[in-house]
């Protein structure tokens, strides 16, 4: 059973979902330094959400089919060197309810 506790802390904690990090590297020029951080689970713009969540990711399984979706679609992206399409992921991944798989059904 997984217990979520709402507080004013989480409150706060959604509203200051911004990924600043990712999103200053998306505005410079991507190299393969960016590249090899977005395949990394841990390094890329959900890794950044995780860290701001202070959680940490045990098993991709773990994510939410949503969010999974957008990690990929960002390492793509990334590879592709389309700062806009990443800047769009970000944005998406920053509104994402939850990015964790057993917080969507409780």
């Amino acid at each position: 059973m997984v217990r979520v506790f709402y507080s004013q802390k989480t409150e706060d904690l959604i509203e200051k979902m911004t990924l600043t990090n990712w999103r200053q590297h998306v505005q410079q020029q991507l190299g393969q330094e960016h590249q090899d951080m977005s395949d990394n689970w841990k390094m890329c713009a959900i890794g950044e959400r995780i860290k701001i969540e202070g959680k940490d990711l045990e098993s991709i399984k773990d994510l939410s089919p949503e969010a999974i979706r957008l990690g990929y679609e960002f390492s793509v992206a990334m590879q592709e060197k389309d700062n806009e399409k990443a800047l769009e992921i970000i944005t998406k991944i920053e509104q994402l309810p939850t990015i964790w798989r057993n917080e969507i059904n409780g």
